[in-house]
């Protein structure tokens, strides 16, 4: 590990000890983070960029939001608080505008190109128009357009690109030998069964309705959900309907397991682990936090289990 820090003169700053380190990544949350304490026996200089390296690779490429000094009889301790490059679309507020039939990359153009980032989607686009509203900022305009259009959530890499968050390819086995503890967690509390919606708010009730096939198979309490979709263009709604269900079920099986050393495998990683807690095939990790500290250094990881929720919409009499 190597932490770089720029400071405002941009000459690069080390510090003489590193006390703690949080480094977090989460997919759907736009901007990894950093929270560091550091030791130094001088006065530190006002950080702005914060950079940290594995193997000479840059997996965190960010901004100081905030920086904290005290002075003791020892030296001085530093606390340091750090989004990535995402934080600069994140801070941003989009113009509204209404966009007929947009691509993601046209909307990157608009929204993220003139603060220094570039893009490397796929072909994603609508044949509607898409609406931009007050208030959302330029990473949403981006985002939203994705998930609604695609299913899927895009990242900011630290060389300020923007791409698409993919599920791995392969599969991996946990490493036993670096596993320190591991989990097992059934969230009960938030799967939907049903949603009962309308397309258009002049309809007397909310007649059609998607529901999952599955909560029987896991004897779920009826949670039922009303949604009116008449303000949202027709290619939204039904991907709207369909992702409020499946993310329901987001959290409802997941393993939750922490590792020694630093785990470099990107978010989204397939993974299966086989103990004396159970059988876990095929979770997709979804959450990474590694963590130095008087314990030494280790990562946390969330995995989910992917649900199969077998949708199926109808309309009732």
């Amino acid at each position: 590990m190597k932490l770089i820090l720029e400071a405002v003169d941009k000459t690069e700053y080390s510090f003489e000890q590193v006390l703690e380190l949080d480094f977090t990544q989460t997919v759907g949350v736009p901007c990894d983070s950093i929270s560091v304490r550091l030791k130094n026996a001088n006065m530190p200089k006002e950080i702005a960029g914060v950079k940290l390296c594995f193997n000479e690779e840059i997996v965190f490429n960010g901004y100081c939001d905030n920086q904290k000094v005290s002075c003791g009889d020892d030296g001085f301790e530093t606390y340091i608080y750090a989004r990535s490059g995402a934080a600069v679309l994140v801070d941003n507020e989009a113009e509204p505008f209404t966009y007929n039939m947009p691509t993601a990359k046209q909307l990157c153009y608009v929204f993220a190109k003139p603060l220094g980032f570039t893009d490397d989607l796929p072909v994603i686009e609508s044949r509607e128009k898409y609406e931009i509203q007050k208030g959302t900022t330029c990473y949403g305009a981006i985002s939203g357009f994705v998930a609604m259009a695609a299913g899927k959530n895009i990242c900011v890499m630290p060389d300020n690109c923007i791409k698409i968050l993919e599920k791995s390819d392969d599969i991996k086995e946990l490493p036993s030998h670096r596993l320190i503890s591991a989990c097992a967690v059934i969230n009960r509390s938030e799967p939907l069964t049903e949603i009962r919606f309308k397309k258009d708010s002049a309809l007397a009730g909310y007649k059609t309705r998607m529901r999952s096939s599955v909560n029987e198979t896991y004897g779920l309490t009826e949670r039922i959900k009303y949604v009116n979709l008449s303000s949202l263009p027709q290619w939204q709604r039904d991907n709207t309907i369909l992702q409020t269900l499946k993310n329901s079920y987001e959290d409802y099986r997941m393993l939750e397991v922490t590792v020694a050393g630093y785990v470099s495998e990107p978010l989204l990683q397939r993974y299966s682990y086989h103990s004396r807690l159970g059988d876990y095939e095929d979770y997709v990790m979804t959450e990474k936090e590694y963590i130095v500290g008087a314990n030494g250094e280790f990562t946390r990881l969330v995995l989910k289990k992917e649900i199969d929720i077998k949708e199926i919409t109808y309309v009732a009499q």
